[in-house]
């Protein structure tokens, strides 16, 4: 139903950082800048470039990024002129409002309609209210979708998610179609559409489709049919193992023990189980979560016995079980067994968080929809049982709403103190903090100084001129605010396939060498000059970056100083006057002969 859909997209919109900021800067968080210089490139180049958007010209997803630049295209066409910040928050505000939410009623409709669809429903009311229910319920956590815009931000990750409820839905009828064999040239093409729109916007949520749909096909399809899939899995992971070795130099490839050796766990197991089972719910409601889902639990492993309903709540049970594993072991757990569970998740608990509320709310409507067609063995009246069915409506429907009232407050000395569901709140007022401008933080990515600094790099460069940073002082903002041609425009450009520039650039830096250097600068923009911006050090909210001691060499002040001293660099621009904390930082012209 429409209607719970447009409750759960009311919650996101509530829930959105308010004020101006949120509209007129750039988000400062490590993967910021890449998205909005993806959305650049496109608009740039044109549609071509979503094969290449990443600065070394590798691919990444472009569903987000296409969006946002569709939707500029389509406001210059009406006159009006859409910033890259307002076209990103409304296509993520889309996604997550609305995308998710009806992605999630129609997975859940697949239990909660299936009286309907087999002509056996006594009437329309649990389903109805069901509807109005899972919507509000998926945006109860915050997990997702919220999480995805605080950290990194992964919208492209965040979107591909989204779309997988619908995915889910259509492999699930195709399971159906072939077992009863009927329709599956219609399901089979509906699979298909709706696992390559998911793919394209992240090829790596194969690995939460199959996680997720692997006990439903265990559980239902005939051999050949499970035979086939193990096939396929062993020929899909032999081939992404060839592409990680051939396109990522490693000696660890076959030592997992020593995979990932710099991650360190965020949690307890206790404290990962705690935030699973009450879907990242605190306050309250996340005590009245965690006992629906111990009910929801009892009802399932009662429902086993059940011969109707047994291989889909066997399937449910293990897609519960299997989500929580890779949870705990993403945040809680090291060496080689949790290495290899959470690695085609990046090993961080942070897109494994994004996967609680999928199984929690499956697993709750199961629950309530096998109470409601009254299939468990039970003493009591189908009367009795219905009531039953009814008072976990209600629950879940109490809990769909208590769970979107909460908040903080800020203390006279900056500490926050939450209330309620206070998760969701504490995101966005975090959210929020990495969009204003302010000096708080003087070393942190984009404070009101550095920017007042880019913008005066903009108007002194020449359109197109390479401006050469250590991205991680800031710098890389001058691409997302400016469109200054930036060397390194995201944190990591990385140097295989076209990206040998990059590593060069450092290395000729490092060298002390004049000629070495300008021999490597002078030709990237060959007609036209090239600049050396020092603007500070790494901020540390991104000293999360593996290989930050790349830019070591563009802070050494010997060689900046040797440079300016023979004429390599020759200062344009000096910004010492701009703070107390700012001596050194400036903007210098290379030497390069043209």
């Amino acid at each position: 139903m429409t209607i719970g859909v447009l409750l759960a997209f009311a919650v996101v919109v509530a829930w959105f950082p308010k004020g101006s900021a949120a509209w007129q800067y750039p988000l400062h968080q490590i993967d910021a800048p890449a998205h909005y210089y993806f959305i650049r490139r496109i608009l740039d180049e044109g549609i071509g470039a979503a094969t290449h958007l990443w600065p070394n010209d590798a691919y990444y997803p472009p569903l987000f990024h296409l969006l946002a630049a569709g939707l500029i295209a389509i406001a210059r066409l009406v006159g009006v002129e859409m910033t890259i910040y307002t076209a990103f928050n409304v296509v993520w505000i889309a996604g997550a409002g609305l995308v998710w939410p009806a992605g999630m009623q129609l997975l859940s409709s697949y239990w909660t309609c299936r009286g309907l669809r087999d002509a056996r429903a006594p009437s329309r009311l649990f389903p109805c209210a069901m509807a109005l229910i899972v919507p509000l319920l998926s945006v109860a956590s915050a997990s997702h979708p919220f999480q995805m815009l605080a950290s990194g931000p992964l919208v492209a990750y965040g979107l591909a998610f989204s779309l997988l409820p619908f995915w889910l839905y259509a492999t699930l009828r195709l399971f159906d179609a072939i077992v009863a064999r009927s329709a599956i040239i219609r399901w089979s093409a509906i699979t298909v559409l709706t696992g390559g729109i998911t793919v394209f916007a992240h090829p790596r949520m194969t690995f939460t489709w199959l996680l997720f749909i692997g006990p439903f096909l265990l559980m239902r399809l005939p051999w050949r049919f499970i035979l086939a899939a193990l096939a396929a899995c062993v020929l899909g992971a032999g081939a992404f193992l060839a592409y990680m070795v051939t396109h990522y130099k490693s000696s660890r490839y076959f030592n997992p023990g020593d995979w990932f050796h710099t991650f360190v766990p965020n949690r307890t197991v206790p404290d990962a189980l705690r935030v699973f089972v009450t879907d990242n719910i605190d306050g309250p409601a996340g005590i009245v979560m965690a006992v629906a889902v111990v009910a929801a639990v009892v009802v399932m492993i009662i429902a086993v016995v059940t011969e109707k309903t047994r291989k889909d709540a066997i399937s449910v049970l293990l897609v519960v079980v299997l989500f929580g594993l890779l949870y705990v072991c993403s945040t809680a757990l090291t060496g080689w067994f949790p290495n290899i569970v959470a690695a085609a998740w990046y090993r961080a608990e942070t897109r494994p968080l994004t996967m609680i509320p999928l199984a929690i709310v499956v697993l709750l409507v199961f629950a309530a929809s096998a109470l409601h067609e009254t299939t468990i063995p039970s003493p009591h009246s189908p009367r009795s049982r219905r009531t039953i069915s009814a008072i976990m409506v209600a629950i879940l429907a109490a809990l769909a709403v208590g769970a979107q009232f909460g908040g903080v407050t800020s203390g006279p000395d900056g500490s926050i103190t939450g209330w309620g569901n206070a998760n969701r709140a504490r995101l966005a007022h975090d959210i929020y903090a990495n969009m204003t401008l302010t000096d708080a933080q003087p070393d942190e990515q984009l404070t009101d100084t550095k920017y007042g600094i880019l913008a005066d790099v903009a108007r002194t460069v020449e359109p197109g001129a390479a401006v050469i940073s250590d991205p991680l002082n800031g710098s890389m903002y001058g691409k997302t605010v400016f469109d200054v041609n930036m060397l390194y425009p995201i944190y990591n450009p990385m140097a295989e396939k076209n990206g040998a520039i990059f590593g060069a650039v450092e290395r000729a830096f490092d060298s002390g060498d004049k000629t070495t250097l300008l021999d490597t600068v002078c030709p990237i923009e060959r007609d036209k000059p090239e600049y050396f911006l020092v603007m500070g050090g790494q901020a540390p909210s991104l000293q999360m970056f593996t290989f930050r001691q790349q830019y070591d060499p563009f802070h050494r002040e010997d060689l900046i100083a040797k440079y300016t001293a023979d004429g390599t660099l020759v200062k344009v621009r000096d910004y010492s006057d701009r703070a107390d904390y700012a001596k050194g930082w400036a903007l210098y012209r290379f030497g390069c002969t043209r």
